[in-house]
């Protein structure tokens, strides 16, 4: 009897090892289209071996565990091509908006520089024609405008990205909350013995999106993932998260700062959060500068080329423009010191009528300022050093993308549900139900024949 007791047994753990492996094989089809879903797999093992008597007797099958098939290392990559993408998008954006106020033609810095050196070669000719003394004062309040008006673009993306820094900031604490509430998920059910799977995959999807928006760093332990920043700042430890928080800073932006304390800004590399701080910080301030600086050296400069000629009064020359004395928030300043026509100083002497200043004048389009490039060079120049920047931008988002499509294919040839392969499964395992159902069955018919070989009322 023992031996048909532990027999039925057997019987018995093989059809709940065959029922988990149907079950979660109908999980896994029910979410074959499910995005982020990793198939599942039942871990099986085999019972130790007991001896009855003389004979050992195996100890069946059980269903020890339910795992999620995925290549941690591929997840590891994902998330630092999705950080890389998500960097490069962001200053694609801005840049992008930038880019507009360098346009190809039309209304132009270069094109407003152009212009006013066309008009003062035309002075030269006639320097005592009232309308070329008019159209040069015109022309140089076109081109202040246009140095105003670009500086005025440059700094308009500025209060969008600070609000973009302070909105990631929020995101990255909710998604922090979310991880450690997995982690304690995850912990928990594991304690219990039973499958943790369908929270891993959570948590998978929850740190792929923190890595969206900022560069972070993943590590597993027995108490769960441990999420930091790229300084190593902690965002998760186990079941606690820690926030991130903004404050204006000395520069007016808005400053990340963990939550020791600490100011972090700097150590933030790639994300949407990277980008834009990248882009906030170090794209749009170079390009400021060199405005800035193609504003003040060209206006000091003009101003005093003025100074060696004399006005259409027989006056000494006196500045055209109105310039701060230091290269920064030039480019906003600057302003015409007087809109009057017999201001410029075309003439070498004090006799009315003289041209001989104006070559002076001219000159400054092709000479080179203290940047050591002319004002038509570094025009130009900064035209490039947006474009450029923008197509390194964009270049990067490509490449990011192309590497993290191949990074998702890979994964989901190993973690993806194939409807073929599970079908087979469901064969496999219905089998081995119905012949664990068979031993049962048969058990129970020698318990019944056995129970019949005694006499009645024995």
């Amino acid at each position: 009897m023992g031996g048909l007791n532990a027999t039925l047994s057997l019987a018995t753990q093989s059809l709940m090892a065959q029922e988990t492996e149907l079950s979660v094989s109908n999980n896994n089809i029910a979410n074959s289209n499910t995005p982020g879903y990793a198939r599942e797999v039942v871990n099986l093992q085999s019972v130790a071996q007991t001896q009855e008597g003389s004979q050992v007797v195996g100890g069946g099958v059980d269903a020890v565990s339910i795992q999620s098939v995925q290549n941690e290392l591929l997840n590891i990559s994902i998330q630092q091509e999705t950080s890389q993408q998500s960097s490069a998008n962001a200053q694609v954006n801005v840049l992008n908006q930038i880019q507009t106020l360098f346009p190809s033609s039309g209304s132009s810095l270069s094109g407003a520089l152009s212009t006013f050196f066309t008009s003062l070669s035309a002075l030269s000719s006639n320097p005592t024609d009232a309308a070329n003394r008019e159209t040069v004062i015109s022309d140089a309040e076109s081109l202040v405008q246009q140095f105003n008006t670009t500086s005025a673009g440059l700094s308009a993306p500025l209060n969008g990205l600070n609000t973009d820094v302070q909105t990631d900031v929020v995101q990255i604490n909710q998604l922090s909350s979310q991880a450690a509430a997995l982690n304690q998920q995850i912990t928990a059910t594991q304690a219990n013995g039973t499958d943790a799977s369908s929270f891993q995959e959570q948590l998978t999807s929850v740190e792929t999106q923190l890595a969206s928006l900022t560069n972070i760093s993943v590590t597993h332990s027995s108490d769960g993932d441990v999420i930091t920043t790229g300084s190593g700042t902690p965002l998760v430890l186990g079941n606690q998260s820690y926030d991130l928080s903004t404050t204006v800073g000395s520069n007016g932006n808005q400053q990340v700062i963990d939550s020791n304390g600490k100011n972090i800004t700097a150590s933030i590399s790639s994300g949407d959060l990277g980008g834009t701080i990248q882009a906030r910080d170090t794209q749009i301030p170079a390009f400021q500068n060199t405005l800035d600086t193609l504003a003040n050296q060209f206006a000091t400069a003009f101003n005093a080329a003025q100074t060696s000629g004399y006005d259409a009064n027989g006056n000494p020359g006196a500045a055209l423009f109105t310039v701060p004395s230091t290269v920064a928030g030039s480019a906003a300043a600057i302003s015409l010191a007087t809109t009057d026509p017999n201001a410029i100083a075309a003439s070498s002497s004090a006799s009315n009528g003289g041209n001989g200043n104006v070559a002076n004048l001219t000159a400054l389009q092709n000479s080179n300022l203290p940047s050591g490039q002319s004002a038509t060079t570094m025009s130009s120049n900064l035209v490039y050093q947006v474009g450029n920047a923008a197509a390194d931008a964009t270049a990067e988002s490509t490449a990011a993308g192309t590497s993290l499509t191949s990074l998702q294919n890979q994964q989901t040839s190993i973690s993806g549900v194939s409807i073929d392969e599970e079908s087979a499964n469901l064969i496999r395992y219905q089998q081995a139900y119905e012949a664990s159902a068979r031993v049962v069955s048969t058990i129970s018919a020698l318990f019944s024949d056995t129970i019949n070989m005694i006499p009645a009322g024995s």
